[in-house]
């Protein structure tokens, strides 16, 4: 049992103690699902490592916060900031119990590497190539936000070096973790000329055909997919006081609660040989993970549906996260006026994903197929360095937006 840290008071800001549980929660999701898809033990130790860091985190908000409040009023409006701060925390030891599956020796079905295939933000591990034109360039010169990539972290030697600060030079023999849209993750592949052909596993090939296979893949990407989309709109929910929002996150979370038992029957329903065992329990607790990341969304949203004001330190949060959520105006100008959002190819290009559409009186959730016209406000989420890109997509003359309560009552 891992001795835990002893946790003392200590003067920092509630702003600097949540944003670092937002960012780090959400940061070990993708660090999670990639030591269960590469079935990575020294990988999963960090996310573990991590964990016990949130959770001490936790402990100081709480105290800090119990000393901000004066009287029953700041109370209430502190309460908002405990219940996004205790969600962080669930959503990190969501991540904890993914890489436990790691740890355990329990592994995953190899029909995780389908599913990965198929989610909207990818996982690649990619080794960087001797010759590589990359040698020596920093992160931050490397223009990640143009693809629609992220780093999440590197394994150099027997190290692993989390979060990538964009001062970090990459070395030959690198073994990169990157996140993003699929079309974006292949251009970054050229570019550092890394020309590994995918081998696929003789246990897929076998499988691939059948109708339970299909299924399940289809299964637990939209398990997979909708808990992280209510995250974001969660926190998109809290930025802008949005009850309309904030109960689609309620809804979703229903949907993924039946979602979630389906995926379980489907799973215990197939033909398995003895040897799959330990995979399919880790396709299970794969699918629980993800139903607790989404109940840790709703738990966010809550908030405002609850009559709690955001406290202005919960916007100041996501507004300085590394995944961030952001609104703009689509000018007349823009180029994305009349494109489907399929067309625009926001995240290959931004590395920002449209949550939704402020049009008229409405928001709404867009489609693929859902066209952009001039006059609406996008709601999006994604890696801070992609902001200002979406900005000048939408609204070409726009230096900066301000926030505006109308936009998404």
């Amino acid at each position: 049992m891992r001795k835990k840290e002893r946790v003392k008071y200590q003067p920092i800001s509630a702003r600097e103690i949540l944003l670092e549980m937002k960012n780090l929660s959400e940061l070990m999701i993708d660090l999670a699902y990639s030591a269960a898809l590469f079935n990575d033990k020294d990988l999963a130790e960090d996310v573990i490592d991590l964990e016990e860091r949130v959770d001490t985190l936790a402990y100081l908000l709480d105290m800090n916060i119990m000393i901000a409040a004066r009287d029953a009023e700041d109370a209430k409006v502190l309460s908002g900031v405990a219940k996004v701060a205790s969600a962080a925390d669930k959503i990190s030891d969501a991540a904890g119990d993914i890489a436990a599956i790691v740890l355990q020796d329990i592994g995953v079905h190899p029909i995780i590497t389908e599913i990965f295939e198929n989610v909207e933000e990818r996982l690649a591990r990619i080794r960087v190539p001797e010759n590589s034109p990359v040698i020596g360039i920093k992160i931050g010169d490397l223009d990640l936000a143009s693809m629609g990539v992220d780093i999440i972290a590197i394994r150099r030697n027997r190290d692993w070096i989390i979060n990538p600060e964009n001062e970090e030079t990459i070395r030959d023999g690198d073994v990169l973790i990157v996140r993003g849209a699929h079309a974006g993750i292949n251009e970054f592949k050229e570019k550092i000329g890394d020309k590994t052909v995918k081998v696929e596993e003789a246990v897929l090939e076998k499988i691939k055909g059948e109708r339970w296979f299909r299924n399940v893949v289809e299964r637990f990407v939209e398990l997979k997919d909708t808990s992280e989309l209510m995250i974001d709109l969660a926190y998109s929910a809290l930025m802008l006081n949005s009850k309309e929002i904030a109960e689609e996150v309620a809804v979703l979370e229903e949907h993924i609660d039946k979602m979630h038992t389906e995926f379980e029957l489907l799973v215990l329903s197939n033909k398995f040989s003895v040897s799959d065992v330990k995979g399919i329990l880790g396709l299970i607790r794969l699918g629980i993970a993800a139903e607790k990341i989404a109940d840790a969304a709703a738990e966010i949203a809550e908030v405002i549906l609850r009559g709690i004001e955001p406290h202005p330190i919960l916007k100041m949060t996501i507004k300085e996260a590394e995944e961030t959520v952001v609104y703009v105006q689509v000018s007349a100008n823009s180029p994305l006026v009349n494109k489907t959002l399929k067309e625009t190819r926001i995240p290959e290009e931004t590395g920002m994903w449209i949550l939704a559409i402020r049009r008229n009186d409405k928001c709404i959730r867009p489609k693929s197929d859902t066209r952009i016209e001039a006059g609406d406000i996008l709601i999006a989420a994604g890696y801070s360095e992609g902001r200002e890109d979406l900005i000048k997509l939408a609204s070409p003359t726009l230096e900066k937006l301000e926030y505006k309560e109308e936009y998404c009552e």
